[in-house]
């Protein structure tokens, strides 16, 4: 009995494994198998019984899934306390610094625009693509735009300048030329925002929104505010 337990144990010859054919593949190793041990009038339905899914294969292992963090989120309030949305007036950030930012917004326009439109915004009402252009324009992001105000009820304000590095619901916070960070309440501002060559004018009002609420209200052409 001893004998018959370590011969079972014992590899086969290779003149029987030499004659094993292995394929990486699953799907074609199953083919192979099936064109071998089928008659040769049912070897042509097999590539289309194989297209049909399999009710086993729908299951994923859920085992292999990686665990999501169970931690809490930061709130608002905890977020504003730790100070993780404030811009130091203070903050050594220069305006060199922010070109490539300027860039990228520039880059981030041309593609909501469209080529066509980024170099030739229609200036006239009458033109079918007014409105369509002004609702891109008006809903767009405005981090890294360069800016600046022409018209406002603080006469401080007029002639001020840069790039944008923060935009909230109420402010613009800028950095200027000359390396100071500034403040623009939106509201009761004329702002001019600068696409390359092409200067566009608008109403800060406009702008009293969060970006991401922006992005999806309808806003109506024609609205002029008193300063």
């Amino acid at each position: 009995m001893a004998q018959i337990n370590q011969s079972i144990c014992l590899t086969l010859p290779k003149s029987i494994t030499k004659q094993i054919s292995t394929c990486e593949n699953s799907e074609q190793y199953i083919t192979n198998f099936l064109q071998n041990a089928l008659p040769s009038s049912d070897t042509g339905s097999v590539a289309d019984e194989l297209r049909k899914s399999l009710i086993f294969a729908k299951h994923k292992n859920k085992w292999n899934k990686k665990k999501r963090c169970q931690g809490k989120l930061l709130t608002s309030r905890k977020r504003m306390q730790l100070g993780l949305r404030k811009i130091s007036c203070k903050s050594d950030m220069k305006y060199t610094a922010l070109l490539p930012l300027n860039q990228l917004w520039l880059n981030y326009m041309e593609q909501v625009l469209g080529s066509k439109f980024f170099n030739n915004i229609p200036k006239d009402s009458t033109d079918p693509n007014w409105e369509n252009v002004n609702q891109q324009l008006i809903k767009a992001d405005f981090h890294g735009a360069e800016i600046s105000i022409v018209g406002s009820k603080c006469p401080s304000l007029v002639g001020l300048s840069g790039i944008v590095v923060q935009d909230t619901k109420n402010i613009f916070r800028i950095c200027g030329r000359d390396n100071i960070m500034r403040t623009i309440p939106k509201d009761n501002v004329i702002i001019n925002i600068y696409l390359k060559n092409i200067k566009l004018e608008f109403f800060g009002k406009d702008l009293s929104i969060r970006p991401t609420e922006r992005t999806i209200k309808k806003f109506k052409c024609g609205r002029i505010y008193e300063l």
